[in-house]
């Protein structure tokens, strides 16, 4: 039987970081006595002043560090191998999530909801950088899968992926503070699951590219 290579076990750190943020998520509400997931942000159970801060905290600090790496490697990995807008798109993705780790970890809300602290204007700059840049990296993801013949279909769930932010900044607009929870979560995890797609995909096309090489 042929060992996995460490690259294949590095394109798989996406999904396994999934199973991280929703264990954070979840823990968190569970630990958050009075937590309204409808009316509250995510961000909200990782403050300073959240009661579930210790049992939150570490699971979206492993969620960061697999999802980092594993954009790291999704952005070498590809460099200049599909198209130039694949490898733009995939060093965005990575500025991303380097930005999201450091910037979230650094800057938790003071409060939950909004203080007006320092730090919680430090943790609303990081959310504008991370929107920007997700925003970029998917527009140009769009181009480059749309434009490799056996890949539409990534183009598709950008293109999908990016709709589904557009949506949840609307109804984040729209929507009474009591249903805030409901559009935020709508952003996160579109982001969240899409960053699992490419994982995924990652990882079947390095095994594809393995077993059609010659022994």
């Amino acid at each position: 039987m042929k060992s996995k290579k460490p690259i294949e076990l590095f394109s798989l750190f996406g999904v396994i970081g999934i199973f991280f943020y929703f264990l954070h998520v979840l823990l968190g509400s569970f630990f958050y006595e009075g937590y309204n997931p409808m009316a509250q942000a995510i961000s909200d159970l990782t403050a300073s002043n959240s009661p579930s801060k210790n049992i939150a905290r570490p699971f979206s600090f492993f969620y960061g560090i697999f999802t980092v790496i594993f954009s790291t490697c999704f952005f070498v990995y590809f460099k200049q191998k599909i198209n130039r807008y694949v490898t733009f798109g995939a060093g965005f993705f990575c500025l991303m999530t380097i930005v999201s780790f450091f910037g979230y970890t650094f800057f938790p809300l003071a409060e939950s909801g909004y203080a007006g602290t320092l730090q919680d204007i430090m943790h609303m700059a990081v959310t504008v950088a991370v929107v920007l840049l997700t925003i970029i990296s998917l527009i140009l993801f769009m181009i480059g899968f749309f434009r490799t013949q056996n890949i539409k279909y990534l183009g598709i769930i950008s293109l999908c992926t990016f709709l589904l932010l557009l949506t949840g900044a609307m109804l984040l607009n729209i929507f009474p503070k009591e249903l805030f929870g409901i559009a935020e979560r709508i952003n996160v995890y579109s982001i969240v699951l899409f960053t699992g797609i490419l994982s995924f995909w990652m990882y079947k096309y390095i095994l594809q590219k393995s077993n059609l090489a010659p022994p």
